[in-house]
């Protein structure tokens, strides 16, 4: 099991104005344009693990400057972020406004969060268990989750051949981020059920020019040709899962009298 990273070097690193380590950060850890360009159809692969949300409590961790808190809440969730830096998620609510939804932002740690029990029918994640002391925060998003609630989060994983020399220049990040193996995931957190769905293994070839901003028809038909590609590894090869870049995991609670 990979060691959690340190809680107070993580939330002096991320109440900072800007992340230090720039595209090649972003890059490294999976998040950003440079993701959903690469592994093309996260969003709707996302959206099916969470579910019907529409009119649901949902609350996401770590939601930073809210981009995907909004987009969530364009799609009809009562959408709920937390996250450590007031400069970053200070920012939602004029996204939200600007974009004729409501939105909550609340500055607050994963690791004890600043709601009621039960408060919430899915928590949703991109890139955050990395950052956290994952058997603390999971029994708060054990807590604040009702029952039969889902939790779903797209992880960056540890083993990729290409990102690995990339994570090790990240001088700033160390003691901050600890990137999960595949079978850490593989654990019925919620006591319902869990899917995993690893993503991209040759398409995360493309991630250094997607980081770039490249784009167009010719890229985007590489980006579909290797993504078919990873599908049939993933499913022929237990060694390709755990080898993607990322793994979109879903994790089902148990409803009341079951």
């Amino acid at each position: 099991m990979t060691q959690n990273p340190s809680r107070d070097r993580a939330k002096t690193f991320f109440t900072r104005e800007e992340i230090p380590d720039g595209p090649l950060g972003r890059m490294a850890s999976g998040r950003g344009l440079g993701l959903r360009r690469a592994v093309l159809d996260l969003e709707r692969l996302r959206d099916a693990a969470l579910g019907d949300f529409s009119g649901k409590r949902l609350l996401e961790l770590g939601a930073g400057y809210g981009l995907e808190l909004v987009q969530l809440a364009l799609k009809g969730a009562r959408a709920v972020g937390v996250d450590f830096s007031l400069t970053r998620l200070g920012r939602a609510p004029l996204l939200a406004e600007s974009a004729g939804v409501s939105a909550a932002a609340v500055v607050g740690d994963c690791h004890d969060l600043p709601f009621r029990d039960g408060a919430f029918d899915v928590v949703y994640g991109n890139s955050i268990l990395n950052h956290l002391n994952r058997p603390r925060s999971l029994n708060e998003i054990r807590r604040v989750l009702a029952p039969g609630g889902r939790l779903v989060v797209c992880e960056p994983l540890d083993r990729h051949p290409l990102l690995k020399p990339y994570r090790r220049r990240l001088k700033a990040r160390e003691g901050v981020v600890s990137y999960l193996a595949y079978e850490e995931l593989e654990a019925d957190l919620l006591g319902g059920g869990y899917e995993l769905q690893p993503l991209g293994l040759t398409s995360a070839l493309l991630l250094p020019p997607a980081a770039l901003g490249f784009d167009g028809p010719c890229w985007r038909g590489a980006a579909r040709l290797l993504n078919r590609l990873d599908r049939f590894l993933f499913r022929k090869s237990a060694w390709a899962g755990r080898h993607a870049w990322v793994c979109l995991a879903l994790y089902r609670g148990r409803a009341l009298g079951r």
